[in-house]
């Protein structure tokens, strides 16, 4: 076992924080996560951050390794375990050897074998563990292009599911927005790999597509909401597969006046972003997140439109708990809901909340699935967490109930992978566009997520 952990490399010096030491000085005890929890007075989910923070930086796998890394290494002490120290200077007597008869040198061909395969078997028992881990970080995450193409999903219709006219070509990493009965499907990724500049116009009422105007350059992965009578556009990725060249990241900020149906450019982001949330909460935009090319981001911007030229400018106003791309982010009730996302790693199950005003981040119930590529939209009841599954089968999409403070899950007609869609919600009723689902797909699907009716109004008079 000690050969095991010097092979691992694990540093001489104790790498946990203060806090990790805590939760190992319980960890060593035998206490769950539970008890972990009451007593250092934080949440369960926070502990099995702790403890995936404490088994990265030991290099273990479990509590039971960890636990007895731990005291070999002397960092913790146990009652009743002692370790016997060396005296290297002191003369070591060592006892006579008796004499053994002599070994054969030779090793037979059918040992050679059995040490192969053991050696093959011991191998592949060490690493086992972490194939299950690759991410999309091995690829390019910010394009599905180069993905092998799988079988076309079949879609399977669940209740409150229906099918709307599909979209004018496979299409994802787009982004939606909707005004009034018209949803706008912005940007994105085509089936070649290439970044579009598209807007595609879809009618509720008419149940039609139309073109509307471009964007003022191709934009994959961008991040897209509406403030007054405008479509704001913040960053993005410019892929270009036919020259061989990674995606160029965007800093760019567009707004499109729905009156006036233009596009101008209203300046530039703190740095270039792709796979990034904007929200707004009715007066300032929030950028939250994204992928600047080498590593996520964590920090969150305020953008105040037509406040002067102060105004005008990104102001920083706070920091998730960790770097995030790809994630969802509405607001509800004055406050950001940031939901899932890619770390740098893996897909995320992480809920946190973030109050612009003060700035200050509070953890929320996790997803009861880590989520990447994600969508979520709140429909004025509810916060419905739709799609994921970069690392992981996914069948079903979640819902968080603010009654009960708790994700439940419903089915997802679109099963295994269904990643980089869009999303947005009219009148209790969810519009999914596109994704990647094993290729990328053309299909709109509505997902009926309230029922609202009009009640008589009764009078005396």
């Amino acid at each position: 076992m000690a050969d095991l952990y010097a092979s691992r490399n694990v540093p001489a010096e104790n790498p946990l924080s203060e806090r990790e030491m805590e939760v190992a000085q319980l960890l060593v005890t035998g206490a769950s996560n539970a008890e972990i929890a009451r007593d250092l007075v934080i949440s369960p989910h926070t502990v099995k951050v702790h403890l995936r923070n404490i088994f990265e930086k030991l290099q273990v796998n479990s509590r039971t390794e960890a636990s007895m890394l731990l005291i070999q290494r002397g960092w913790l002490h146990m009652p009743g375990i002692t370790l016997q120290a060396t005296d290297e200077s002191a003369p070591q007597v060592l006892p006579e050897p008796t004499e053994l008869s002599p070994i054969p040198l030779t090793v037979q061909r059918w040992q050679r074998v059995y040490l192969a395969v053991a050696l093959a078997l011991s191998l592949l028992l060490l690493f086992a563990p972490y194939l299950d881990g690759l991410t999309p970080a091995s690829t390019d995450i910010l394009s599905s292009a180069g993905q092998p193409v799988t079988v076309p999903p079949a879609v399977r219709l669940e209740p409150r599911w229906s099918m709307r006219t599909p979209l004018r070509q496979p299409i994802g990493r787009h982004a939606m927005a909707r005004n009034g009965t018209q949803l706008f499907v912005i940007g994105g990724e085509d089936a070649t790999g290439a970044a579009r500049a598209d807007v595609w116009l879809f009618d509720l009422e008419t149940d039609k597509w139309t073109a509307g105007k471009s964007l003022p350059v191709p934009l994959a992965n961008l991040a897209v909401t509406t403030l007054d009578q405008a479509i704001y556009v913040a960053g993005g990725s410019q892929n270009t597969p036919t020259n061989n060249t990674k995606p160029a990241l965007s800093d760019q900020f567009f707004r499109f006046d729905l009156p006036d149906g233009r596009w101008e450019t209203v300046g530039r982001l703190p740095y270039p972003l792709a796979g990034a949330a904007l929200v707004s909460d009715g007066e300032s935009l929030y950028l939250v997140g994204g992928w600047d090319g080498r590593s996520t981001r964590s920090e969150i911007w305020r953008y105040t439109p037509g406040t002067g030229r102060l105004g005008n400018a990104w102001q920083w106003i706070g920091q998730l708990s960790k770097g995030r791309a790809f994630h969802g982010a509405e607001v509800v009730g004055g406050e950001i809901y940031v939901v899932g996302g890619f770390d740098g790693e893996r897909e995320l199950d992480l809920v946190e909340v973030v109050t612009p005003t003060t700035g200050q981040i509070r953890e929320m119930p996790p997803l009861a699935t880590p989520r990447a590529g994600l969508a979520l939209v709140y429909d004025g009841v509810a916060l419905y967490a739709l799609g994921g599954g970069w690392t992981q089968p996914l069948i079903n999409h979640e819902r968080f109930d603010f009654s009960t403070n708790a994700w439940s899950n419903f089915p997802s007609p679109i099963q295994g992978e269904w990643h980089n869609l869009a999303a947005t919600g009219s009148e209790g009723s969810i519009y999914i566009t596109g994704g990647w689902a094993g290729d990328y797909i053309d299909s709109q699907l509505e997902y009926q997520s309230s029922f609202r009716a009009l009640l008589p109004v009764i009078s005396n008079d």
